[in-house]
């Protein structure tokens, strides 16, 4: 006995792959999300997600976390890629420390003056205090700040 609904998910691939082919969701564009194609489908995140998966395979969409899926752009690099927010703004951070506009010893930005700068919540700025924590540029003084460390050798 088969079901009804076993191979749907590479229906819902050969349908996306089709309109990634005519054009309908053009290189570089947001992807529609999986709450829009389940219900314009009628199936479950499960199944919409192995149809995404096959897509992903086969580099047809890209999935940046915290961000959502993009299409790709035939001979694009992974830098023409949207990323999250606290991961662009740990980039420009990162990318004034190791030209020395923020030297060792120097105070970063607070969270509210990233937030502000960026446009983004207190949540995202601290996330890319993190990431610059993570990669030992930075530390946290308790109740003084986040500073830059000395260059490690």
């Amino acid at each position: 006995m088969t079901h009804k609904t076993w191979g749907v998910h590479l229906r819902i691939t050969a349908i996306l792959q089709e309109r990634l082919t005519r054009g309908t969701y053009t290189p570089g564009a947001r992807f529609p999300s999986e709450a829009a194609l389940c219900d314009e489908f009628k199936v479950s995140r499960n199944t919409l997600r192995r149809a995404l998966a096959a897509l992903e395979a086969e580099q047809l969409i890209t999935t940046i976390n915290g961000v959502g899926r993009f299409v790709n752009t035939p001979g694009a690099s992974a830098q023409d890629i949207p990323r999250p927010a606290h991961a662009r703004i740990a980039a420009e951070l990162r990318a004034q420390i190791e030209e020395g506009t923020l030297a060792p010893g120097d105070r970063l930005p607070s969270e509210t003056r990233v937030s502000k700068r960026y446009g983004v919540t207190r949540f995202t700025a601290r996330q890319a205090f993190a990431n610059l924590e993570a990669e030992g540029l930075v530390e946290t003084i308790q109740g003084k700040g986040r500073f830059v460390l000395p260059r490690r050798p």
